[in-house]
């Protein structure tokens, strides 16, 4: 598939400030509040920025961005339209929330508050994810590990920002660092499942039109005809189409390989190596010793570049079941 420079920093974007706002709104409805309410609102605030930004960069996919409402048209039978409705319902509420946080109120209706935006954000992203994993000629995506890698990626670049703003706050602690390392480490173990999953064998072309083990001549008495591959004479024009443009695609291995060392370097070796020297020196005490907040920005800087490549691998190893007739041997 052809990677959408919009589309993979509106997946990447949107996914860590849903799942910071999840992850504050968790925070919040802690018995112990963990951030200052300043530090909470401030929180919200960039939460909203990234999904706002990513939502905004989307926008710039549509051929014709004015008809951008017709996504709301769909809700029963479109993942998209059902993003699009959850969006909409996120906005709102979170902005009383924040509004709620900032005041300084407490109670019941900030309790609600922070348990609706969180289920919102975790309904965004599912949506989201399912959008790919719904399709099912796109083999690499019609698959259970897609939301799931989805949602773990969300949280886990939405928790090394908590971190830093925990550390910039000096309430950063041993159990969040632990917590943040862990949603890191099932992320990158996903994954790893993906990439495995995506190099296994895929469909071929005599499974796709509907004869898998071959086509055989009618058979005769006492003996088994050889079953006869099926294969492509013609891929019916002489030039370049949106068909081959958009999904056949290809790109250079090295390239692949070269953005999958950078997703794993920057996307979670740093991240984890940050969060691993933090471990021993975060401390609950305030003026105490605690991690550096400022190397931290700096990671989670690092982190989202190396997440884009993760994103951008994710539409570029994508083969889309129309490339068996354009001459493919399997997607």
């Amino acid at each position: 598939m052809k990677p959408a420079l919009s589309i993979v920093f509106f997946t990447v974007a949107s996914g860590a400030g849903l799942g910071l706002l999840a992850l504050l709104a968790l925070t919040d409805l802690c018995p112990v509040p963990l951030l200052s309410p300043e530090a909470l609102a401030r929180g919200i605030a960039l939460a909203l920025l990234l999904v706002a930004a990513g939502l905004a960069s989307s926008l710039l996919h549509l051929a014709n961005p004015s008809n951008a409402w017709r996504a709301f048209a769909r809700f029963r039978t479109s993942w998209l339209s059902r993003e699009a409705v959850v969006a909409a319902l996120l906005f709102p509420v979170a902005f009383a929330y924040l509004i709620a946080v900032w005041s300084g109120s407490a109670g019941t209706a900030r309790t609600a508050l922070a348990t609706v935006v969180c289920l919102l954000a975790w309904g965004l992203l599912f949506c989201t994810a399912m959008i790919y994993a719904s399709l099912k000629p796109v083999r690499q995506w019609h698959t259970a590990r897609v939301p799931i890698a989805f949602f773990l990626l969300a949280h886990a670049s939405g928790a090394l920002l908590l971190a830093c703003a925990m550390a910039a706050e000096r309430t950063v602690t041993r159990g969040w660092m632990l917590a943040a390392v862990l949603l890191f480490v099932l992320a990158l173990a996903t994954k790893l499942e993906y990439w495995r999953f995506v190099g296994t064998r895929g469909v071929t072309l005599e499974a796709a039109i509907g004869v898998p083990h071959g086509v055989a001549p009618p058979r005769r008495e006492h003996t088994r005809p050889r079953s006869i591959a099926a294969r492509l004479l013609d891929v019916g024009h002489t030039k370049g189409t949106f068909l081959t443009d958009e999904f056949v695609a290809t790109h250079p291995h090295s390239t692949m390989r070269a953005m999958r060392a950078v997703a794993l370097i920057a996307g979670f070796a740093i991240p984890l190596l940050w969060l691993a020297a933090s471990f021993g020196i975060a401390l609950p005490v305030p003026g105490g010793d605690r991690p550096d907040w400022r190397v931290g920005a700096i990671t989670w800087i690092v982190c989202m570049l190396g997440l884009t490549a993760e994103r951008w691998l994710f539409f570029a190893e994508a083969r889309h079941t129309v490339r068996l007739y354009h001459g493919d041997k399997t997607t």
